[in-house]
């Protein structure tokens, strides 16, 4: 891990890497950032391990559910709003 010595430590990357994973910094930070984990095995790691895992998430977020959990979210719900209707 490199601390100090005019290049950016690690604890300042990493605290930036949320962002730079959602792409919400600007070009010269993500260069910076890019920089670093060239000559950073530890930070490139976890910015690659983080951005498998992103990936993995959004990959799971656009899978159709299954007809059967479906079902009963549906139904879930439509206990929820009768129960609400009662209240009123």
């Amino acid at each position: 891990m490199k601390t100090g010595s005019g290049e950016r430590d690690c604890a300042e990357i990493l605290a930036h890497i949320s962002a730079y994973l959602d792409g919400e910094l600007e070009a010269t930070e993500c260069d910076a950032i890019e920089r670093h984990c060239r000559g950073c095995e530890s930070c490139a790691s976890v910015v690659a391990g983080l951005r498998h895992t992103v990936g993995l998430c959004r990959d799971a977020g656009s899978a159709p559910l299954p007809e059967a959990v479906r079902n009963r979210a549906q139904e879930s719900v439509r206990k929820l709003l009768a129960e609400k209707r009662r209240d009123w």
